[in-house]
């Protein structure tokens, strides 16, 4: 598959390599597994823009930790499997996963018309006669825009000012202005036979739920994830102490994403220890929602989408399931592979062009290399 887009807590002197020596890790390298993450971070690592990394990973039943870097720049702390990270996009997985939910209580089709749900009249929502449906809102082939409104001028400035100049914008953006830009909207294709990655279609669906369930976003989350998986540390982004602080390539501390609106697509934050369990729940063959989450019944160049989760069958037969994150200041990777019984959470404190396109590398590399032992 391919993607386009201080002091160590424990010593170990006679196991690292010399060009190891100056990567700050709790990884004890007492274990093949442990072996195989230091190989595969460790050049991520050097390069000087990096900042703290978090390792989480569920293999065969048991959850294994490392983490590498620093949790603040300038300090000598190194982040912890509690440590606090925005996950961005990888929100829209928990999205889908209570849109597994809402199928199967019988509270929504995918088939269903989204204007069903939407409040207001929206001729423009459709093309040729053919709406938009939930299921192309779960397969990001609505042609519904990535933000509201459009931001495309916003993308011209410096890149040290775009991060800073979208925070500010949208602390003041009400849901109301987000339905009243919705009607500037113009889709150009046949909604459901092309992809267009679309925050905006997450935002729809979270509305959507909140809407045919009486509860807020965060309520249902509490509902049917956090709370049943004791995931105690995942909450919608708010401007806590306990988050670390994020940074772009220069090592520029960037603004915290805290706008609440946009939960549902990008406003999750939680740590290693939350997102291990997040993974084995998603390996439950047995549960409904979970196998209901990873299949949305459309195709996107050959391979079958999820409920906002991307997946991909191998040659020889096995799937992944899988998303990236990226805000500002953080970037992120899960990925789980459910008949290898492997999962992993890459968590960073650190944003630029490459960072999620190399991450997503080394969690594949991970569990390709630790499956062959």
């Amino acid at each position: 598959m391919k993607i386009k887009f201080l002091l160590p807590l424990f010593f170990v002197p006679f196991l690292l390599k010399a060009q190891l020596k100056s990567l700050p890790t709790d990884n004890r390298l007492a274990t093949e597994l442990d072996k195989i993450v230091q190989k595969e971070t460790s050049d991520y690592m050097k390069d000087p823009s990096r900042a703290g990394l978090s390792v989480g990973i569920f293999k065969d039943g048991k959850s294994y930790f490392y983490n590498y870097g620093t949790a603040e720049i300038g300090k000598s702390t190194l982040p912890t499997s509690k440590s606090v990270y925005e996950i961005a996009s990888i929100t829209k997985t928990f999205t889908g996963t209570l849109l597994a939910h809402a199928l199967l209580d019988g509270k929504i089709k995918l088939d269903d018309d989204i204007r069903k749900y939407i409040d207001g009249n929206y001729p423009n929502l459709e093309f040729e006669k053919h709406p938009i449906k939930i299921a192309d809102l779960a397969s990001n082939s609505s042609g519904l825009p990535q933000f509201l409104p459009d931001q495309s001028e916003t993308f011209k400035k410096p890149m040290d000012s775009i991060a800073i100049a979208l925070s500010d914008f949208y602390k003041n953006y009400s849901r109301k202005k987000f339905y009243e830009d919705l009607h500037q909207v113009k889709i150009d294709f046949i909604p459901g036979t092309k992809f267009k990655y679309s925050n905006v279609g997450t935002q729809i669906a979270g509305d959507i739920l909140e809407k045919v369930y009486h509860k807020s976003y965060a309520d249902l989350l509490a509902e049917y994830i956090t709370k049943p998986l004791l995931m105690n540390k995942t909450i919608i982004g708010t401007d806590s102490a306990k988050l670390l602080t994020g940074y772009n390539e220069k090592g520029k501390a960037m603004p915290r994403n805290i706008t609440t609106l946009f939960a549902p697509a990008g406003g999750i934050q939680s740590t290693t220890e939350d997102m291990v369990k997040y993974i084995q729940y998603h390996m439950d063959k047995n549960n409904k929602y979970v196998q209901r989450s990873h299949s949305s019944g459309e195709k996107n160049k050959g391979d079958e989408s999820g409920l906002f989760w991307k997946t991909h069958t191998s040659d020889d037969g096995n799937q992944a399931i899988w998303h990236t994150g990226g805000t500002f200041g953080f970037s992120s990777v899960l990925m789980i592979y459910p008949s290898k019984n492997m999962g992993v959470i890459l968590l960073s404190n650190e944003s630029d062009a490459e960072s999620q396109g190399k991450l997503y590398g080394i969690a594949d590399r991970i569990i390709i290399n630790s499956s062959k032992k």
